[in-house]
């Protein structure tokens, strides 16, 4: 770490630290003596921390709701004003429930939205002008197929994850030139252990696009095997 720069190089800030890609996306950065400090609602966040504690890895844990995103934003400010801010960011975190555009109520739609592309975009406006000071710095979002080929019945997570896309874009445009990579990692299949989107193939991708190098970036990345 420069003495100009509050970023840890070697620490990742994962928001929606789930048991899937969550967990596989810090298992893989803990390979590389990555410590992590995991965010989320909290179902579920004791037991995938304790695990990846359990492998060894330097863990701390933050319980937040992005859905309230002034408490989220204040808590993000705190961690990236500590001296040894995360140079990683990955936004991860999404709400998968069955919906419809005619059915759904205006304040599901919202709750929704907070959840699938405000939060990330509150990371990115909180982490950039960090990650811009110190000239580096890395923000993914994972995204997902339903960008490519919305589905009626996942009406939400449809319009999110095509609106987290454009979001990435964008980010990649503003900041791309001061150092920091932004991009979304495309993950156009389910994920299901013990297949090609198990989780531990996807957190790969991550970090190709974490060690990528700036005439190698990218403003988003595909996951999607063909086998």
């Amino acid at each position: 770490m420069s003495p100009d720069s509050r970023l840890d190089p070697h620490h990742l800030l994962l928001i929606g630290a789930g048991p899937g890609v969550g967990a596989a996306v810090a298992r893989r950065f803990g390979r590389e003596a990555f410590r992590a400090t995991l965010v989320s609602r909290g179902e579920g966040l004791d037991e995938v921390a304790d695990g990846l504690r359990g492998e060894d890895m330097n863990v701390s844990q933050l319980a937040l709701d992005v859905g309230d995103l002034d408490g989220y934003r204040t808590a993000l400010r705190a961690l990236y004003e500590a001296p040894d801010a995360p140079a990683v960011l990955v936004y991860n975190a999404s709400l998968l429930v069955p919906d419809g555009i005619l059915s759904s109520t205006v304040e599901h739609m919202r709750e929704t939205y907070d959840v699938d592309v405000i939060g990330a975009v509150v990371a990115a406006q909180v982490a950039a002008p960090v990650m811009r000071a110190a000239g580096s710095g890395t923000i993914l979002f994972t995204g997902g197929g339903f960008a490519d080929n919305p589905v009626p019945a996942f009406a939400t997570i449809s319009m999110g994850k095509a609106a987290l896309r454009v979001a990435a874009t964008l980010l990649a445009d503003e900041v791309g030139g001061d150092g920091v990579h932004a991009a979304s990692i495309t993950i156009v299949g389910q994920v299901v252990p013990g297949t090609a989107f198990d989780p531990n193939n996807i957190a790969e991708l991550f970090w190709s696009a974490y060690t990528h190098g700036p005439d190698e970036w990218l403003a988003e990345y595909r996951f999607e095997p063909t086998e």
